[in-house]
C-alpha cells in the first residue's frame, strides 16, 4: 500500500530535523487583545468586551486532529485567565497563534509565561500564525527562544486544508464560551490570497485566490445559533478583495458558487438574521457590480457594508508607490460610493496612510478626500489607519536599510514594541523615526479620526504607541485633539491627559479605547 501524502510529509519533516506543529496532547492558545495583556501588567483578570472566534487555532487544531497528529484543546485568553489554568504540565505541546504583527507582543508574554513563570520545557512550545510565519530563525530564536516555529503552509497543504469545517473544535467548547463567541462578531473562512501586493501589508499577497468550504462554516455557524436560540448572526468574511475575481484574468464564477451557498443556506435559517460584511478595492467592486447577478447575490446573501482600501487616495504617485495599481481610485471610489448608497450598503473609508513616499501635500489631499466623501455620502463610516512601513510578512521588512537597525534589534530584544506596529496604532518611533514626519501623520490621523466622531460614524480607534521617555508622539495641536477622542472612552483619563503622561496612561487609556472591528 503506497503511502499517505500526510505520512510522507511527517516522514520528509522527520528527516530534515523539523517538528513543524505541535503533536500528542496539545493546548492551542489564543493571546490575551493586545491592549488588555493582563500578562503584561499583572493585572486582575477581566474578560475582553469584543471577544471573537479564534478561528485560526481552532482551523489548526482540527487539521491536526483529523490527520492524527495532536490531540487538541483550545484555550482563549480573551475569555479565560491562563494564570488560573490547571494541569499544564499535562500537556505534551503547546500551541501559541499570532495573527499579525502586533500581536507577536503577547504571543511572547504567553510563551515567557509558560517557559519562566509555570517552568514548562520551552521544546514545548510551538508559535505560529500570519504574525510570525515570515520572521527569520534568528528573528524567531529571539523572541521565543526554545521554542519551535509551526508551519502554517505546511499543515495547510494536508490534504483537505481548505475543506474542513470546524465542528468537532466548537463541540469541544462550553456552551457559556460559545454564547459569549454568538453574542459578538463572528469569522466566516470564505478565502485566502490576493492577487496584487501592496506594500504595507503583511497577507498572502500576489497569490491566486483560494476559497474555504464557505457553506459548511456558514452551516456550523448557523447551527449554534439555531441551538442557543440566538436570532442574528454577524459574520465577517476572510478575503483580502471579496472581488477580485472580477478583475482581468479572474474566475467571477468562483464568486458567484460561494454567494450562491451563502444564499442557499440563509435559506434553510430564515429565523436568523445574518449579515455579513467584508473587505474590498473600488476597482474590483465596480468591476463586479456590473453584473446584475453578483449585485443580486450580494444582497440576498445578507452583505451590509464593504471596506473600501482609500489608502493615498487622492495621489496618483503614492498609489503606484504602494503599488496598489489603481490610478483613477478617485473616481472608482465615488462611483462604488454612489452605488452602495443606491442598494443600502455602508461603505467604510480604510485609509492606510503614512508611508515614506507621502508628503505634507499627500496627506492634505487625502484628508480632504476621506472628509469628502464622509461628508458627500451619509451611510459611509471611517477606519483610518496610520501606516506601518515594516512588519513581518511585508514587502519592507527584509529590505537593506531595516535588517540591523535600532528599531529591528529593537523589536526583537524588547517584543512589547511590536504593539506599535498595529495599524491602530499611532505613528512612532518604529514606523516613523524622523520626528517631523510622526508628528505630521499623527496630525493627519487624529484630525481626521475626530472629525468622524463629531459624525458619529467611526470604527476605528486610535491607539497609543510605547514609547522612548522624551520621545515626541503628537504636538499640542494634535494632543488636543486626541484629548477629545479619548473623552468618548475614558473622561478620567482624558481630562488632564499632556505630553508628561502620555506613557504612564497609555495602558489604561488603550484597554478603554475600543477594540477595532
Amino acid at each position: 500500500m503506497a503511502p499517505s501524502r500526510t505520512s510522507i510529509l511527517l516522514t520528509t519533516a522527520a528527516r530534515d530535523g523539523d517538528s513543524r506543529v505541535p503533536t500528542g496532547r496539545t493546548l492551542m492558545i489564543h493571546p490575551p487583545y493586545v491592549h488588555d495583556n493582563y500578562l503584561a501588567r499583572d493585572v486582575p483578570f477581566t474578560p475582553d468586551r469584543l471577544p471573537f472566534l479564534p478561528v485560526a487555532p481552532l482551523y489548526a487544531a482540527e487539521l491536526m486532529e483529523r490527520h492524527g497528529l495532536a490531540e487538541p484543546d483550545l484555550f482563549d485568553c480573551q475569555l479565560h485567565d491562563l494564570r488560573e489554568a490547571d494541569g499544564l504540565e499535562e500537556y505534551d505541546s503547546f500551541g501559541i497563534a499570532a495573527m499579525g504583527a502586533q500581536n507577536i507582543a503577547p504571543a511572547a508574554h504567553v510563551h515567557r509565561y509558560l517557559t519562566t513563570d509555570r517552568r514548562l520545557p520551552a521544546d514545548r512550545v510551538y508559535v505560529g500564525g500570519q504574525g510570525v510565519e515570515r520572521l527569520s530563525r534568528e528573528e524567531f530564536a529571539r523572541i521565543f527562544p526554545g521554542a519551535h516555529k509551526a508551519d502554517r503552509h505546511w499543515l495547510s497543504a494536508l490534504p483537505g486544508g481548505m475543506d474542513i469545517d470546524l465542528g468537532g473544535q466548537l463541540a469541544k467548547l462550553t456552551e457559556s464560551d460559545l454564547r459569549t463567541y454568538l453574542a459578538h462578531e463572528m469569522t466566516l473562512p470564505f478565502s485566502q490570497g490576493c492577487m496584487f501586493g501592496c506594500s504595507f501589508c503583511g497577507a498572502q499577497t500576489r497569490k491566486r485566490e483560494t476559497f474555504f468550504n464557505v457553506r459548511a462554516h456558514l452551516d456550523a455557524a448557523c447551527r449554534l445559533a439555531t441551538r442557543f436560540e440566538f436570532p442574528t448572526l454577524n459574520l465577517y468574511c476572510t478575503s483580502l478583495d471579496f472581488f477580485q475575481q472580477a478583475l482581468p484574468g479572474g474566475d467571477l464564477g468562483l464568486l458567484t458558487a460561494r454567494l450562491e451557498s451563502v444564499v442557499e443556506t440563509r435559506e434553510r435559517y430564515p429565523d436568523i438574521d445574518i449579515t455579513l460584511h467584508a473587505l474590498t478595492r473600488a476597482d474590483s467592486y465596480n468591476a463586479a457590480m456590473r453584473s446584475e447577478e453578483v449585485r443580486d447575490l450580494v444582497l440576498r446573501a445578507g452583505f451590509n457594508r464593504f471596506g473600501f482600501g482609500a489608502d493615498g487616495a487622492a495621489s496618483v504617485e503614492v498609489l503606484r508607490a504602494m503599488r496598489k495599481h489603481a490610478d483613477t481610485l478617485r473616481s472608482d471610489l465615488i462611483t462604488a460610493f454612489e452605488h452602495m448608497e443606491e442598494n443600502g450598503l455602508v461603505p467604510e473609508i480604510l485609509y492606510v496612510f503614512g508611508v515614506p513616499e507621502e508628503t505634507a501635500g499627500t496627506l492634505a489631499e487625502t484628508r480632504a478626500l476621506c472628509g469628502l466623501l464622509l461628508e458627500t455620502f451619509p451611510s459611509s463610516e471611517y477606519r483610518g489607519f496610520p501606516a506601518k512601513n515594516e512588519i513581518p510578512g511585508n514587502a519592507n521588512w527584509n529590505r537593506a536599510g531595516w535588517k540591523g537597525s535600532a528599531a529591528h534589534n529593537l523589536l526583537l530584544d524588547e517584543p512589547d514594541h511590536f504593539l506599535n506596529l498595529g495599524f491602530e496604532t499611532l505613528a512612532n518611533e518604529i514606523s516613523h523615526p524622523d520626528p517631523t514626519t510622526r508628528q505630521l501623520v499623527n496630525h493627519y490621523a487624529v484630525d481626521m479620526s475626530r472629525h468622524a466622531h463629531d459624525l458619529g460614524r467611526v470604527r476605528s480607534y486610535l491607539t497609543l504607541p510605547v514609547a522612548t521617555p522624551g520621545a515626541s508622539i503628537m504636538d499640542e495641536r494634535t494632543l488636543d485633539g486626541f484629548r477629545e477622542i479619548a473623552a468618548h472612552y475614558a473622561p478620567d483619563l482624558a481630562a488632564d491627559l499632556s505630553a508628561d503622561n502620555l506613557a504612564e496612561r497609555r495602558a489604561a487609556l488603550n484597554s478603554a479605547i475600543p477594540k477595532d472591528y
